[in-house]
């Protein structure tokens, strides 16, 4: 039998209306939210199990749209730390989605670890011998021999990326991610590793076996080959031009933004010592075109790209960038399921959708900072963080 849990605060942000609804309560009922109304109408006898949260606002588990589960950016060299045995790196990854879940994320869509410890995590998380947040996984990433990407593998040539795609479908995956260029323009063009006819291919391909795609690309022509494809989600777009902008938002491709790499200075210097100073170079830049891609009026979600359990510190990114508080927390709750094709499911609290539900102190839509001091956490109707009644 489904166990009933109500919960009540001052304010609930739904994830989809703008302003949050005074002295609401949500009625979970196992997994599901079953119905959310006003205190005043819940029926006398179920008053006295609700745990009333004083002060505080309701409002959709987080989403981190882009992160790896194996990476730790507060260690020196980090990057270099992917190369770590896949023992190391799952142990990581473990630790990491604890810091993800305790920060009142319950949904994070991973873009590419080693040796499908992904899926092993997802799994693990699904059969409820480990808590986790869900996770949505891209097993292994696609690129080229030559190409970036420090968690991906190479696959060259219209037969290895078929390939590719095939032993991901095979293991499970959730999405396929691939990369068309490097993070930064450094000297003229920002060159695609990938060709016109090998980003086709990628696209239609993972449509074909049912998957979504994502790619890292930051600009160039390989961005404008993405957008002819129909790429579903555009990873970190840091070079992206205006005249590119115009093109994505006559799209159905999603912009997911990353922050932290060249916002966060201390992140930066835990790069490899010979990325820092091009990391440096081109962050007012990087900055000025995520301000552009935001004032533009695209909707967008928003990734940590690994800075676990910093969601909150992303979104106040965006805020510092110019996106209003309704549109930051939006891109980390119903934007970001969106963006994963999750949004009959969560991102919003809504009768029927899961019940992935925390609770900040005050009003977020006021001071986002309020994100940090999670104080109740629930994912699927589970209590993760429970507050005293």
């Amino acid at each position: 039998m489904n166990e009933t849990k109500i919960i009540a605060a001052d304010l609930l942000w739904n994830g989809i209306q703008d302003p949050p609804i005074p002295n609401c309560a949500i009625i979970v009922e196992g997994r599901f939210i079953k119905e959310v109304m006003p205190v005043n109408e819940l029926p006398a006898v179920a008053l006295k199990h609700v745990i009333e949260l004083q002060g505080a606002t309701l409002m959709p588990g987080l989403i981190d749209s882009h992160t790896h589960l194996s990476m730790d950016p507060t260690m020196d060299n980090y990057l270099d730390h992917l190369n770590d045995t896949v023992t190391e790196l799952t142990l990581r990854a473990v630790a990491m989605m604890q810091k993800d879940l305790i920060a009142g994320i319950t949904t994070c869509r991973c873009l590419g670890d080693k040796e499908f410890l992904d899926i092993a995590c997802r799994n693990t998380v699904e059969e409820k011998q480990l808590r986790g947040p869900r996770l949505l996984v891209a097993g292994k990433g696609i690129r080229a021999a030559q190409g970036h990407g420090f968690v991906g593998y190479p696959f060259d040539g219209p037969k290895e990326i078929i390939k590719g795609i095939s032993e991901n479908v095979s293991r499970g995956v959730n999405l396929i991610k691939f990369y068309i260029t490097g993070t930064l323009q450094g000297k003229g063009q920002i060159p695609s590793y990938l060709t016109k006819e090998e980003i086709i291919l990628l696209v239609n391909e993972s449509h074909k076996a049912g998957l979504k795609t994502a790619s890292h690309c930051v600009g160039g022509e390989g961005l404008d080959w993405a957008l002819e494809a129909g790429l579903d989600s555009l990873e970190h777009a840091y070079h992206i031009t205006d005249a590119q902008i115009e093109k994505l938002a006559k799209s159905d491709t999603w912009p997911v933004l990353t922050p932290s790499p060249l916002v966060l200075m201390k992140r930066i210097e835990h790069l490899p010592e010979s990325l820092i100073p091009g990391h440096k170079k081109e962050r007012d830049q990087i900055i000025s075109r995520m301000m552009a891609l935001i004032s533009s009026g695209i909707p967008y979600a928003v990734g940590s790209d690994g800075m676990h359990g910093e969601l909150a510190e992303e979104i106040n990114y965006l805020i510092n960038m110019g996106a209003s508080h309704i549109d930051a927390l939006k891109a980390a709750t119903i934007h970001g399921a969106k963006v994963a094709g999750i949004d009959d499911q969560t991102g919003s609290l809504e009768a029927g959708k899961k019940a992935d539900i925390i609770a900040v102190p005050g009003n977020p839509i006021k001071n986002i900072k309020t994100l940090k001091n999670v104080i109740a956490i629930m994912k699927e109707g589970e209590w993760i963080m429970k507050p005293e009644k």
